[in-house]
């Protein structure tokens, strides 16, 4: 080979430089040598990819495409499906076509192909006309040095590039048409994308020529419309299996989590200073944690449409040149970029499908070397999605009526995700069954925390089991709606939501009105009228909390006491979630002089006496409504909260002091009540170390007096001409 490079030189050296290149003739493109054999297309791999051999079922594709026939090829992601076409085009003269679906990805990849000293080239409208007429006439001329041309099939439905392709084959020189993400043509894909369905043509238009078509994500179902929609001809079909064994899946619960932003924050630092990428739904949500991150000492920056192309160009070269630590972006964010040391892919947003996912989880550790994927799973997020997948299923079954495509499979795509998060059992095995391939638990070797940790998960499964049944009797359901008048059906799903700021929590949220707060958030998302006056609403809200409890009456309640009694293992890991939230919160107020382990027994009693009776779900709704209390809560509040201990104790004690009006004990006297005489003990020390005056502490209202106060106060208001500027979901109404 050297020499017939000095060869190739010398004969350049001789004809000068100020003669253009002659036209060769096609006859003697036939003639060029063309590399076949398992050696010598070992010694291309070698030579310009660096690769020692052949992994999975490359080599196969390969020799099936060079000796002429079709091929479709389904490998994992990160399998290598590029090679698959790029030998070929090395090994066999003539032009190489691949249709690609994303333009980043045709950039990326001839970027990397060119520092590899391969000729490759790519069309799209981001060209200039420069650029483009200087590649149309390499392929006009007559021995093209142009071995692989990426094109997106858009361009090639063109009546324009069809006839240039047609010219290329009728001389020769066209010898493979690679069509990546093969997935994209079936109706039954994730991915379905219409312009794909034109390729059928193709077959018709170059008879001949062979094709190929790779896919990482294709159910069976999907397999058989490829091939079909292709027209492809006895093709060879190559499978890999799916598995990805240097990759651990885990999910956390976000609704279990004091704080989702400084838990990703500690995984992230957690992994040192690695590469990874960090999914989610909406782009303000890309913003803000982004902006967590790098504020938390994490190289971060968001990449989203929303942002000018310059921008994400410059965040996309940093991450690749490893500038950039960390990546928060959209789903569209990674497809077909070259970067194998990726070694976390975090999801904080449930993605649509256990297809979606396996491809953005499989970004990670394409180097084969040990990588980890953590969804962030919230009941919200859940309850967001199927919302969005119900009203894009319902138009498209309403617009299109000769739709192959069931209405409802999105749903069904959806729910085999819920069922990822929402039940034990190994989460590799889930994956794999999902894309039909049988295997055994046992091929996930303590891979996922479900295997890792069988104990811990089943236990975090029902603490979530139990909230999503607190939620589901007082009707909960947060769906917020971003105000933009863009239909569903037009945009992607990660850039057409826009989550509403969280409501600022205060000391009232640990009374028993708290879940009645979130029964007011939910209220103003729903379908009434954008005319229904304030009042009106909270009509409706306490009919409806009237009717809640005439029906949940004490037979009933003392039905499901067995099933839902609190243990003492919950009171347990209650008092411990206290704890690690009243030392953060220590921390936040300059070391605050408490004790935040006999703080946390005071809080987790309180909580008991207030639902001990009621059932564990409402008990640990009051539980993180304390965690939630306590992580914007300041000093004085904490110390008068804390500082009732002593009071109640004193009263109890003191004889001297006359005993209480009539009517009901409050609820720091009950609470101690509760408490063993250990707790007691620790109590007092307690709130011995806190001085106070005496503080009168305001009323625990009810869910209705609390409406009525806030209704009467914003009248008020009004009346006295306040312009208060309406929030976010004020504005929905």
């Amino acid at each position: 080979m050297i020499k017939a490079l000095t060869s190739k030189q010398s004969q350049l050296r001789s004809s000068g430089n100020g003669f253009k290149k002659a036209l060769l003739p096609v006859k003697n493109i036939s003639k060029e040598r063309k590399v076949s054999g398992k050696e010598a297309l070992t010694k291309l791999l070698r030579w310009h990819f660096g690769h020692s051999e052949y992994r999975g079922k490359q080599l196969e594709a390969i020799e099936a495409v060079l000796s002429g026939r079709d091929c479709f090829c389904l490998m994992p992601t990160g399998g290598g499906k590029s090679i698959c076409y790029q030998i070929p085009a090395l090994a066999k003269p003539g032009i190489v076509l691949v249709v690609s679906p994303l333009i980043a990805l045709m950039e990326n990849q001839v970027m990397a192909l060119k520092e590899k000293g391969v000729a490759a080239e790519y069309l799209s409208s981001t060209q200039t006309a420069q650029v483009r007429n200087k590649i149309h006439e390499e392929l006009e001329s007559g021995n093209p040095g142009l071995r692989l041309l990426y094109v997106t099939p858009e361009l090639i439905a063109t009546t324009g590039f069809m006839s240039k392709l047609t010219k290329i084959h009728s001389r020769g020189l066209l010898n493979l048409i690679a069509i990546d993400e093969a997935h994209c043509i079936s109706t039954w894909g994730h991915d379905f994308r219409p312009s794909y369905r034109k390729l059928a043509s193709l077959r018709k238009r170059l008879p001949d020529v062979p094709m190929l078509a790779l896919t990482a994500t294709a159910v069976p179902k999907v397999q058989v419309d490829v091939i079909e929609s292709l027209n492809m001809e006895n093709p060879l079909v190559l499978k890999s299996s799916f598995n990805r064994p240097n990759i651990y899946y885990e999910v956390r619960f976000k609704d279990l989590l004091t704080d989702p932003y400084v838990d990703l924050t500690d995984l992230i630092k957690s992994c040192g200073d690695v590469c990874g990428i960090v999914y989610c739904l909406e782009r303000t949500t890309c913003d803000d944690l982004a902006s967590h991150l790098s504020k938390n000492g994490i190289s971060c920056a968001a990449y989203h449409a929303g942002l000018n192309n310059k921008l994400r160009t410059s965040v996309l070269d940093d991450w690749i040149s490893a500038k950039t630590q960390v990546v928060v972006a959209t789903v569209a964010f990674g497809m077909g970029i070259d970067r194998k040391d990726v070694r976390i892919v975090c999801h904080f947003n449930i993605p649509k499908s256990m297809v979606s996912f396996y491809q953005e989880s499989g970004r990670a550790g394409r180097d084969q070397q040990p990588s980890g994927s953590v969804l962030y799973y919230g009941i919200d997020d859940r309850k967001k999605m199927q919302f969005i997948l119900n009203n894009a299923d319902n138009k498209k079954s309403q617009s299109s009526s000769s739709q192959d495509r069931s209405p409802k499979k999105s749903i069904v795509d959806f729910n085999l995700m819920v069922e990822y998060c929402e039940t034990s059992g190994c989460r590799r095995k889930k994956i794999l069954d999902s894309f039909g391939e049988q295997v055994s638990t046992s091929l996930c070797k303590k891979t996922c925390d479900a295997c890792k940790n069988p104990n811990i998960v089943e236990k975090y499964l029902d603490e979530l089991k139990a909230m999503c049944s607190l939620g589901n009797r007082i009707g909960s359901s947060r769906i917020f709606i971003s105000s933009s008048s863009k239909p569903v059906d037009d945009v992607d799903f990660s850039e057409y939501w826009s989550r509403d700021d969280e409501a600022i929590v205060s000391e009232d949220d640990i009374s028993d009105d708290d879940d009645g707060i979130d029964v007011v958030e939910d209220l103003t998302q729903s379908a009434l009228p954008s005319k229904t006056k304030f009042s009106e609403k909270m009509d409706i809200l306490q009919r409806a909390e009237e009717k809640y409890y005439q029906k949940n009456d004490h037979d009933k309640q003392s039905n499901k006491l067995d099933k839902n009694a609190i243990n003492e293992t919950t009171r347990e890991s209650c008092k411990q979630r206290l704890l690690n939230s009243l030392k953060q919160t220590q921390q936040r107020l300059n070391n605050l002089p408490i004790d935040p382990e006999v703080s946390s027994v005071f809080f987790e009693n309180e909580c008991f006496k207030k639902y001990g009776k009621t059932g564990k779900s409402f008990y640990l709704s009051q539980v993180a409504s304390t965690v939630r209390w306590l992580s914007t809560v300041n000093a004085a509040d904490l110390t008068s909260r804390l500082a009732t201990t002593n009071q109640n104790s004193t009263l109890k004690t003191a004889t001297e002091v006359e005993p209480l009006s009539s009517g009901s004990p409050s609820v720091s006297d009950e609470v101690t009540n509760t408490m063993n005489e250990k707790d007691r003990e620790k109590v007092s020390l307690c709130s011995s170390q806190i001085t106070h005056n005496d503080i009168k502490l305001p009323p625990i209202l009810s869910f209705s007096e609390f409406v009525n106060k806030k209704s009467s106060k914003d009248s008020k208001q009004s009346a006295y001409g306040v312009d208060k500027k309406p929030d976010k979901r004020s504005r929905l109404q």
